[in-house]
């Protein structure tokens, strides 16, 4: 049987009713049989209809000045109040039931523009403190009993302000009907809350206190469950499932789960807690010592950097004061510096900021250098590298391993040769040391000589080294990385025999075969710099350009 609902006129009243026994359909809706006294409706044609019915109702109550909208049955009252909100000379509504107005009612009843007061049976305080507060609407109760469901009072929300204010409230037992409907309602009105307390845990509690989160669009509230007296494997997994199913609205909105344990709970878990707080504050405490220490080593860096630079440019203008060019042209070249270590990849190229040292009077240069710093000794350029510096020795391998050119702290270091080696007289191997340094610095481009877009370059093949008295040209041999070694580090051999094995080593260790003449007269120059911590990028070459005295 379908629900049918009439409108009857009383004075200034319009009466709403639900008919609950069979009527002529026929009659129902027909325009030839209406009767302005009252008015029958389907359920289903008001639906359907809902703005004809609507205009056709308020036009009757604006003909026969009706101001009240009376409703007699609570089935037919949500659809009553949508028809009600339409009329604007309705003032005041009227609910006959003895009844309890519930929030849909109320949600609606808000949504009225032209409403002034309300009777009815009986509606929570704190909704008729809203309906004051926001509306003006004067509320009428019949029943003198002011209920509160257990939710309401445990958390003392008596009025709007209450609840609209409340930032941490309690669910201390399963949720009753009416704790459901109190609830929702809180749950709707208020616009403060950070925290809600679990006391009694069960999944129905929390899948009801979620559900409202989102429906209503919560965030920032963290969801406190009590250990005591409940079932933490439950608790684990329950939360779990939660933060799995709706991991991005927790994580966007920031909802989050705390556990209380009770005193009972951390006495008997007591050293495990300890435990795990001493680990956790450990492993706190180590990733911001790892992250200090990185800081401070990269302000160091970025600082050290610097002055190497400042140092750069001043050996740079020493370098500009002795030039001394066979023609402009050929002292102006591009330098293609390789970045990366993989065969394939392509150079760009850049201006050198040094002036070649084949054509500089080093003379000039190592008179003005050996005033600066008389440990200087010489000075080495590779083609398509930034490699080009004064180098220095000093009276171990270790002293400029952390000093500048001038002798200053300097984690950077600066290019030395061995202390074992005689500059005056060459030893068969000599050895030049330099830091791998990412930006470029020192010896940071020898990773890109391991390219073979590199050292197939002829024109790369070729080391510039020059001493004090001596202008010198040294033929690559042999390039490599291996792991940490010194076996290629020997200056001095006992016999013609060693220093040919020696060399064949160093050749079997060669990336390419340079097809370079070697025998026991060959001078060669080793250079050594670090890949990693375990391994060394190593360049070996032999002097191809008899030693040319400098004066």
């Amino acid at each position: 049987m379908d629900i049918n609902i009439v409108f009857k006129l009383s004075k200034n009243t319009i009466i709403v009713s639900e008919i609950k026994k069979d009527v002529n359909y026929k009659s129902l809706n027909n325009t030839n049989v209406i009767n302005l006294k009252e008015l029958k409706f389907s359920l289903a044609y008001i639906h359907e209809n809902f703005e004809l019915v609507s205009n056709f109702i308020n036009l009757v109550i604006i003909k026969n000045n009706i101001t009240t909208f009376q409703i007699n049955n609570m089935d037919i009252a949500p659809i009553s109040i949508k028809i009600a909100n339409e009329c604007s000379q309705v003032k005041k509504l009227v609910f006959k039931p003895d009844k309890r107005l519930n929030m849909e009612l109320f949600l609606l009843i808000l949504e009225n523009r032209y409403i002034e007061e309300i009777d009815c049976y009986e509606i929570p305080s704190y909704l008729v403190d809203r309906l004051d507060t926001n509306k003006n609407v004067v509320v009428h109760t019949r029943n003198t009993y002011n209920y509160s469901s257990k939710f309401m009072v445990i958390n003392s929300l008596s009025s709007y302000s209450d609840i609209y204010y409340k930032k941490y409230i309690v669910i201390s037992s399963e949720i009753t009907t009416s704790d459901l409907e109190e609830f929702n309602a809180f749950i709707h009105m208020n616009d403060r809350l950070k925290t809600i307390k679990i006391v009694c845990y069960t999944n129905e509690v929390i899948n009801i206190v979620i559900s409202s989160i989102i429906e209503t669009s919560k965030k920032n509230i963290t969801i406190e469950i009590n250990e005591k007296n409940n079932d933490l494997n439950m608790i684990y997994n329950s939360i779990n499932y939660l933060k799995k199913t709706y991991h991005k609205y927790f994580e966007e909105n920031n909802i989050q789960f705390k556990l209380n344990y009770s005193k009972e709970y951390k006495n008997n878990n007591f050293f495990k807690a300890i435990n795990f707080k001493l680990l956790t504050s450990l492993i706190l405490f180590v990733v911001i010592l790892s992250a200090f220490v990185v800081g401070v080593n990269w302000y160091e860096q970025y600082v050290d950097q610097n002055k190497i630079e400042d140092t750069l440019h001043e050996i740079d203008s020493v370098l500009k004061d002795a030039e001394e060019y066979y023609s402009p042209e050929d002292n102006e070249t591009d330098v293609d510096y390789i970045d990366g270590e993989d065969e394939s990849v392509s150079t760009t190229s850049k201006k050198n900021t040094y002036v070649s040292s084949y054509y500089t009077n080093f003379e000039q240069v190592f008179d003005t250098l050996k005033q600066k710093n008389a440990d200087t000794v010489g000075w080495i350029q590779i083609n398509n590298t930034k490699i080009n510096y004064p180098v220095v020795q000093a009276d171990t391998n270790s002293y400029y391993l952390n000093r500048d050119f001038f002798k200053k702290k300097n984690s950077m270091g600066w290019i030395f040769m061995d202390y074992r080696n005689d500059i005056e007289n060459l030893n068969r191997n000599t050895i030049i040391y330099g830091h791998n340094i990412k930006q470029g610095i020192m010896f940071g481009t020898i990773k890109n000589m391991m390219s073979s877009s590199w050292y197939n370059n002829t024109s790369n093949q070729t080391i510039t080294f020059n001493t004090l008295n001596k202008n010198m040209k040294w033929q690559i041999f042999s390039l490599y990385q291996i792991n940490e070694t010194e076996d290629y580090l020997k200056t001095e051999f006992a016999t013609d025999d060693e220093y040919i094995e020696f060399l064949n080593m160093l050749k079997n260790r060669s990336k390419k075969d340079f097809q370079v003449p070697l025998d026991a007269n060959s001078k060669i120059l080793t250079l050594s710099t670090c890949f990693s911590h375990t391994t060394r990028h190593v360049v070996h070459a032999v002097l191809i350009e008899p030693s040319a005295e400098t004066e």
